[in-house]
């Protein structure tokens, strides 16, 4: 998995691994985005986390976050 930088300046998981993740179908997450059910976030490191990004995504009933890196390689995530 990935964190690229999208077209509008944005960055971008693909939902298809993010949707993997969270054992949901990606029409389902891609619905429930649009309903305003996904909540998402994206926090940069300081200090001795400087270079690193954590993303984390909130459905209703589950979660994921992931710490990416400079490169936006995926170095550590967590399921609940």
């Amino acid at each position: 998995m990935k964190l690229m930088l999208g077209h509008q300046g944005d960055w971008v998981v693909d939902p298809r691994e993010l949707a993997s993740r969270l054992d949901v179908r990606v029409a389902d997450l891609k619905r429930m985005k649009r309903r305003g059910q996904v909540d998402a976030k994206l926090a940069t490191g300081d200090g001795q986390d400087t270079g690193l990004s954590r993303v984390t995504v909130r459905l209703p009933d589950r979660g994921w976050s992931g710490t990416f890196d400079q490169g936006g390689a995926l170095i550590s995530e967590d399921v609940w």
